[in-house]
């Protein structure tokens, strides 16, 4: 008995991140399009009758003990499968850590689900969800549909059918944002979130033009005054010839997305903008 699955985490963006309010508890309400783009972390999980969870992860900065996500699905699932189940999780690295990209909560989902079929727990996905959301508020997303828009903590989601994939370039400037930091740092005015069914619209439409009139960010304002270069960032990225249509940053950042009209100019764009960024990838959103 030793089953290996190898699956694909995908990371995600905010097209567009409204914070709408606060919670008793300190938790932070939004009004989010998230989408997930075709770059990502594999995960190798294998099953194996030890009862242990482990975690291998060669990237620095990723912890490959109990704190990390994968390693805490695992084993909030294991009292629900048969005992002596255990797990080997082996993480390859692509998605940047603490960048706004969702990497720790896109494994944690990936382990989720990879691990209900291998240990034949056989979770509904309702209650799947639930079990993501006490791992963090992102994770709930990354176990459905590639877009959706996000409210409350993360937990009401609504899936969106995208029909056309969205050309950009992600940029980060090598440095991470906690999201604690950036909703502790950040100031609100906790408007309500906008007209969501024209926003709505335009983002599973997926027209470049159209798209990039709603993507508003409220925790970018605090990161730019904040992090000085991550506005020269921002500035570079839009000199970029050829032009992106808009640079806006996706979730408590740092990445910034430049959107662009077609994959042709978005690919054209990608070798200058490794002149100005650490780290530069030119994705899709997937569909």
């Amino acid at each position: 008995f030793q089953m290996t699955r190898k699956v694909d985490a995908w990371a995600k963006v905010n097209l567009s991140l409204r914070v709408t309010g606060k919670r008793e508890d300190g938790y932070h309400l939004i009004s989010s399009i998230f989408s997930k783009v075709g770059l990502g972390d594999t995960l190798s999980i294998t099953a194996t009758q030890d009862g242990a969870v482990r975690v291998e992860c060669s990237e620095p900065g990723v912890p490959c003990d109990r704190t990390n996500l994968a390693a805490r699905a695992a084993m909030a699932l294991q009292p629900m499968a048969r005992p002596g189940l255990g797990a080997r999780i082996e993480i390859t690295k692509r998605i940047p850590v603490a960048a706004g990209l969702g990497g720790g909560s896109s494994d944690a989902a990936a382990a989720l689900q990879a691990l209900n079929e291998m240990w034949e727990v056989g979770l509904e996905p309702d209650k799947l969800a639930e079990l993501a959301l006490g791992l963090g508020a992102d994770v709930p997303f990354f176990l459905g549909s590639p877009m959706a828009h996000v409210q409350g903590i993360g937990e009401k989601i609504t899936p969106l059918s995208p029909r056309r994939p969205i050309p950009m370039i992600l940029a980060n400037p090598g440095f991470g944002i906690s999201a604690a930091e950036a909703y502790r740092g950040g100031r609100f005015d906790f408007r309500p979130a906008s007209d969501m069914g024209q926003v709505i619209e335009d983002m599973e439409r997926g027209d470049p033009a159209r798209v990039v009139r709603h993507m508003e960010n409220d925790l970018a304002p605090w990161a730019m005054e904040e992090y000085g270069s991550l506005g020269r960032l921002k500035a570079a990225l839009e000199r970029l010839d050829p032009a992106p249509l808009t640079v806006a940053m996706s979730g408590s950042g740092p990445t910034l997305m430049a959107i662009y009209p077609t994959p042709e100019a978005m690919a054209a764009a990608t070798e200058r903008a490794k002149e100005v960024a650490p780290w530069v990838f030119g994705v899709m959103t997937l569909v």
